[in-house]
């Protein structure tokens, strides 16, 4: 089983949650949401996952937040269709090759 601690939006809290040693931890960019965040993610343990969550965004605003926080997972909550989540996964593994 693996546990994921999302909507994290606050520093101290962050670093807080990180030292439980979650598998993933999570930050909403949807900006309607309370939990937005929009902020600097503090250094986490490396065996912290982090995992950004998006609705309806654009390709590009999805691929600037995972390279601008060193994102390891992507999580979509809108009504994207199954070919930009296809294009999607094709932009992240031409990133992480680079």
């Amino acid at each position: 089983m693996k546990l994921k601690i999302c909507g994290m939006k606050y520093p101290e809290n962050i670093l807080e949650v990180g030292a439980l040693l979650p598998d993933y931890m999570g930050f909403i960019f949807w900006e309607k949401s309370a939990r937005y965040f929009n902020g600097t993610i503090p250094e986490l343990i490396k065996t912290v996952k982090k995992v950004g969550v998006f609705v309806n965004q654009s390709l590009e605003e999805i691929l600037e937040k995972v390279v601008k926080h060193n994102l390891q997972a992507v999580q979509l909550h809108g009504n994207e269709s199954v070919e930009f989540v296809s294009e999607l996964k094709k932009q992240l593994s031409k990133k992480s090759k680079s």
